[in-house]
């Protein structure tokens, strides 16, 4: 990216984050749509799979704790290592029914934006 004024680098800053934060549920949905998995795997997969996220465990986290809380995913505790249990977390129905209209909804997006971006110079 070439260099540019401060007013669009802050707007590119503010934007970034929004899509990042909206992208983020859609990121651990679809890592725990593969298989289950505890929450630095979690972490691990998306900086793997996904460079633009950088996803932090401080963002994962509270996010997996919200996710739940709202229905899209399941835990269970293994407690094979006492000294280190693990939380393994899972889609609920409710969450592959998200996942579907979210991967939907960003495919659409993503083909929208395509068109209107032809000609914009960058």
């Amino acid at each position: 990216m070439t260099p540019k004024s401060s007013k669009a680098l802050e707007e590119f800053e503010r934007w970034s984050k929004e899509v990042k934060r909206g992208a983020a549920s859609l990121a651990i949905l679809a890592v725990l749509d593969e298989r289950e998995a505890y929450g630095y795997e979690i972490v691990q997969q998306l900086s793997f799979k996904v460079s633009f996220l950088q996803l932090e465990q401080g963002t994962v986290y509270p996010l997996l704790r919200r996710l739940e809380q709202r229905g899209l995913l399941n835990s269970r505790w293994d407690q094979a290592d006492p000294a280190k249990p693990k939380k393994y977390y899972h889609l609920t129905q409710d969450g592959k029914n998200a996942l579907g209209m979210m991967m939907e909804t960003w495919s659409v997006l993503s083909e929208e934006m395509k068109k209107l971006s032809k000609g914009v110079e960058y």
